[in-house]
């Protein structure tokens, strides 16, 4: 699987996070045109069309090619596999992406003869979604024919959707609904010797209620509130009644905001007793002196490193957090020691939900848990979707996340 770290967005120094526009993620129209329908043609007989024209037309016939799929919005897919295409004096094209764990000396592209056309077709899953670069000798670079983009924790990248892909029409915000809050708090942990920001989310009418809701604590939180959009996605789905208010706590792991290299994360959600001990005796009791949220347990999320944290939250203290949402957890974390440690814990009453992309994502070693929490009785949901290892794949699930713990009716 991939094992590369997650990075962050940047949020401005204690203060309610920048989100990201909806619009510029999402300004496509979410249909999928194939490439028969942009060339006019099968991409096999393009090829041949190009190979057989004299220079002047095969450079029209590269170019038209070019802007059609460009103002296709999308890269040049079949119901099957992709066909990606660079056009430009080059002695080598490299498409790292998902597919290959971004390995920039695989899925190299093929140039065809007598023309400075570089082409690679690649298989994937009717309803997959792929991000991926092109390297033109050793220069690393967006796709230029193509005019979908996601943004990472590494900036932005190509986007593709097959024509199978759906959109998450959660992430998009909704006019005329009511929105929940956002409070900007900063965490200094004794335990840890340092100060984190933490976004604590206020359902709509928070204030004018007086019953104590439910909790969903969230690793790697600055991530999925500008990246993941999960403010956005909770107030779509309260309005909406899939879910219950719940209060959502964001705890980032950089000390500062604005240098992705203060983060802590590989070091604080890897099975990491301290910072699990700080949150639960220091961060905790401050939230529940500070907000009305029931004193029972609550959930705890994560991706990554941050699924494999939560995890090992429940199972080592369940009477803090009952239910752990891990997306991509990155279980192979030091051999795999979570497997024994769930193992010897034992049956537990916590509640479990896991998702893993099938790209070169954590499928293998989810799909082990899940199956060892079945072994122990233990209440368990488990999803593959044809993703890579990434926040848009995450983000995509977070209103699953939320109604296997909070529907709407208990």
């Amino acid at each position: 699987m991939w094992k590369r770290a997650v990075v962050f967005g940047v949020l401005p120094v204690l203060s309610a996070p920048s989100f990201i526009s909806n619009a510029a993620l999402h300004a496509q129209d979410a249909s999928v045109r194939t490439a028969d329908s942009i060339l006019g043609k099968p991409f096999h007989m393009f090829l041949g069309s190009v190979s057989a024209a004299e220079t002047e037309e095969r450079d029209s016939l590269i170019r038209k090619a070019l802007e059609d799929i460009h103002s296709s919005g999308n890269a040049l897919v079949t119901d099957s596999c992709v066909h990606f295409l660079y056009a430009g004096p080059a002695q080598s094209v490299f498409v790292p992406s998902d597919m290959n764990a971004w390995q920039p000396g695989e899925d190299r592209m093929i140039n065809l003869e007598g023309t400075d056309l570089f082409h690679l077709t690649l298989p994937l899953p009717h309803g997959a979604r792929l991000e991926y670069k092109f390297i033109v000798d050793f220069v690393w670079m967006m796709d230029p024919a193509n005019s979908r983009k996601a943004l990472g924790g590494y900036g932005y990248n190509s986007e593709l959707w097959m024509p199978g892909y759906t959109p998450p029409p959660e992430i998009s915000e909704q006019v005329g609904i009511e929105r929940g809050s956002l409070d900007t708090l900063a965490f200094t942990s004794d335990t840890l010797g340092r100060t984190h920001p933490v976004f604590v989310y206020l359902p709509a009418r928070y204030s004018g209620g007086t019953t104590a809701l439910e909790s969903i604590w969230v690793t790697d939180g600055g991530e999925y509130l500008t990246l993941g959009h999960m403010k956005t996605v909770l107030d779509n789905m309260i309005h909406a009644r899939r879910i219950r208010p719940v209060v959502a706590i964001f705890i980032d792991p950089r000390t500062d905001p604005n240098d992705s290299r203060t983060s802590r994360r590989m070091e604080d959600y890897s099975l990491h007793s301290p910072f699990l001990n700080a949150l639960i005796s220091e961060l905790r009791p401050r939230i529940l002196r500070e907000y009305r949220i029931e004193s029972g347990p609550g959930v705890i999320m994560g991706a990554s490193m941050g699924g494999l944290f939560s995890t090992y939250a429940v199972v080592t203290r369940p009477d803090v957090f009952y239910g752990s949402a891990a997306q991509s957890p990155a279980y192979w974390w030091e051999s795999g020691a979570i497997f024994d440690l769930v193992k010897k814990r034992g049956p537990t009453a916590g509640k479990f939900y896991i998702d893993t992309g099938t790209i070169r994502d954590a499928q293998a070693e989810s799909n082990r848990m899940y199956h060892v929490l079945l072994e122990l009785d233990c209440t368990v949901t488990y999803s593959e979707y044809p993703e890579g290892h990434n926040p848009v794949n995450w983000r995509a699930r977070i209103d699953d996340i939320l109604e296997y713990f909070f529907p709407a009716s208990r």
